[in-house]
């Protein structure tokens, strides 16, 4: 019978990622077959499982995440990483950004529409080798699930905290009763309010201070050469940014994702 590992004396903690696998390879097979089963029986929650299956993945796979029978979404994931995810059967053909947190906010939006898919149903991977990704924006499983903890306030939170960095001005208006939140020097807040209170004034109740339901839309207006203010509404929320003009591109992508 083998003794237990202990640690030697003068040796450093081994990182706890690497403690994690250690105890994730002592376990019992029968505590990992029963694993696989509650996850076949739809007793394990999606979002879990499949941020156990990144951080538990060293080397290239291609993992199909199937929902009942049907492939309802393939990662890339490689050195505990993953730098691809696409909803469907297929792997994805475009690259996530290359900043990790931007790349947590592109995968975590696909995440949270694959979650509503599930809805409780039985769920298995199949793996299989692959090429290691080249050029590829990549994130870890924490960013990813801290992506999803921001994401599950709303739609536009989401998109709000993706322009923090890059944000000069804005005004959030939540769904409800909430007030407005906003941040950022006086003259580009007054540009902002300008674009809302025209928001209002194309309300079905002219003078109302409420703004009117919306239906996801996403509204690009170029101000000047220096600046561009955008401008998303989902149901009864509003948010307005101003942003330098290379945070564009990448707010777009993540709108896409939210609400394709």
């Amino acid at each position: 019978m083998t003794s237990p590992a202990r640690q030697l004396p003068g040796t450093k903690p081994a990182p706890d990622a690497l403690l994690q696998a250690l105890r994730q390879l002592a376990q019992p097979v029968q505590a990992l077959t029963a694993r696989a089963q509650r996850a076949v029986a739809g007793q394990e929650p999606l979002l879990p499982a499949l941020l156990r299956e990144i951080a538990e993945t060293v080397l290239p796979r291609e993992i199909t995440l199937c929902i009942g029978q049907t492939p309802a979404a393939v990662l890339t994931v490689a050195h505990r990483r993953l730098a691809g995810l696409s909803l469907g059967g297929t792997a994805e053909a475009g690259a996530a950004p290359e900043d990790p947190a931007a790349a947590a906010r592109l995968f975590a939006a696909r995440l949270s529409r694959l979650e509503a898919q599930a809805a409780g149903a039985g769920i298995t991977f199949r793996r299989r080798p692959c090429a290691a990704p080249q050029g590829a924006g990549s994130c870890t499983a924490a960013q990813l699930q801290e992506a999803l903890a921001a994401a599950s306030r709303s739609p536009l939170g989401t998109l709000r905290s993706a322009a923090a960095a890059q944000a000069l001005a804005w005004i959030h208006c939540p769904a409800g009763a909430q007030a407005p939140d906003s941040g950022g020097p006086p003259p580009l807040l007054q540009q902002l309010q300008a674009v809302r209170s025209a928001f209002a004034a194309s309300a079905a109740r002219p003078g109302s201070a409420r703004m009117p339901a919306h239906r996801p839309d996403c509204l690009l207006l170029p101000v000047s050469p220096d600046l561009r203010i955008l401008a998303a509404a989902h149901e009864d929320e509003l948010l307005l940014l101003a942003l330098p003009p290379g945070a564009v591109p990448g707010l777009i992508e993540t709108w896409d994702a939210l609400f394709s």
